[in-house]
């Protein structure tokens, strides 16, 4: 009995988490439902906590903690007044301070422009900190770019896709690739699976082929040491198609645009060499916290990896997706550590981005 019990509950486990692999990939942009958006409620100078959605909501479905298993009640934690989210007096629902986000504080911060320090923790903590939001909106809310099928520029990836054979994918980057945040990586509920796993999941629920992933990524990487690494870690894996997302890091120590797309030629030209039918997605990174000094050159990679788009290499433009969110919502609704990694919502916003790529 015990052991049919135990087989049960991995099978409801492993339900409940197809399920929210499914939600998670449903692009932002289509449909008139958002699930599990995340904010970060933010109580400024005493007044109640509040966040900004990224759409004007119609009708709200769920307020839930990130870890999606409390819902907190309308009306009674939270309601939806003056264009926003806030908590009411006496909600249960978790919230931070501005004191909080901005101590005066020795540990676990870094300077903040203009003077004072910003909050930054690894791990689950913003996570923690954070809200999940489902709501009804109008359609075709999403003025930002939308990713655009690239089959005719990806033609042995996605031909060996459809003929259902098997391919090997490779992710090559920093921390944000590595997947550094996500509440899976972080042990975390609801176990979100990094942005690589969600790609490669859909790739394999859609086309039904075998897909084989290496995640090569490590943090705190830049482009130079992608570039001086590139034979061991990407060319001798013999991959049929290569993610490279570095730019975080190496915008932080501010390297020229140029110096970096002649890393990420290097690295693309000695792949090549290994196996000239090889072929590239490039990502752009996602922004820095604009009140930190970790803000450098990495809006400026967009327009130097363009120039290195052809058949066979094709960009993903987070850099832009996330200038967009950012006109809507805080910051720390996206943040993993609030200095330069995504969280679930924005990890779910990379995967999507490329799946569109990859699937039409």
């Amino acid at each position: 009995m015990k052991n049919i019990l135990f087989l049960l509950f991995i099978s409801c486990t492993a339900t409940a988490q197809s399920d929210l692999i499914d939600i998670s990939l449903k692009p932002f942009w289509k449909g008139k439902t958002m699930y599990n958006e995340s904010v970060l409620m933010i109580s400024k100078e005493g007044k109640p906590a509040e966040a900004q959605l990224l759409f004007k909501p119609k009708h709200i479905l769920s307020v839930r903690n990130s870890a999606l298993n409390i819902e907190y009640k309308k009306d009674v934690d939270w309601e939806y007044k003056d264009g926003k989210l806030k908590l009411m007096p006496g909600s249960s629902a978790v919230y931070m301070t501005n004191d909080e986000l901005y101590p005066d504080s020795t540990k676990n911060v870094f300077p903040k422009k203009g003077g004072g320090k910003v909050l930054f923790h690894e791990g689950s903590y913003f996570h923690e900190h954070q809200l999940a939001i489902t709501y009804k909106h109008a359609k075709n809310g999403w003025k930002g770019v939308i990713p655009i099928f690239q089959g005719e520029n990806l033609p042995h990836t996605i031909e060996k896709l459809k003929l259902k054979q098997a391919i090997h994918l490779l992710l090559y980057g920093d921390s944000i690739a590595a997947g550094a945040n996500a509440s899976g990586k972080s042990s975390a509920s609801p176990n979100l699976p990094d942005w690589g796993n969600l790609i490669t999941e859909k790739l394999k629920r859609f086309y039904k082929a075998s897909v084989t992933f290496t995640n090569t990524a490590v943090g705190g990487m830049d482009s130079k040491w992608g570039k001086n690494n590139v034979q061991k870690l990407v060319a001798d894996h013999n991959p049929d198609l290569v993610i490279i997302a570095f730019g975080m890091n190496d915008g932080t120590g501010k390297m020229e645009p140029q110096q970096f797309k002649a890393n990420i030629q290097e690295i693309i030209e000695r792949v090549k060499e290994n196996n000239k039918n090889t072929e590239f997605i490039l990502v752009t990174p996602m922004l820095p916290n604009p009140e930190s000094f970790f803000t450098g050159t990495q809006a400026e990679f967009k327009s130097v990896l363009e120039e290195l788009t052809m058949q066979g290499i094709v960009l993903a433009d987070m850099t832009t997706v996330h200038r967009e969110l950012l006109k809507y919502k805080s910051y720390q609704d996206m943040t993993g550590n609030n200095i330069n990694h995504p969280n679930d919502f924005l990890i779910r916003w990379y995967a999507q981005e490329i799946v569109g790529i990859l699937v039409p």
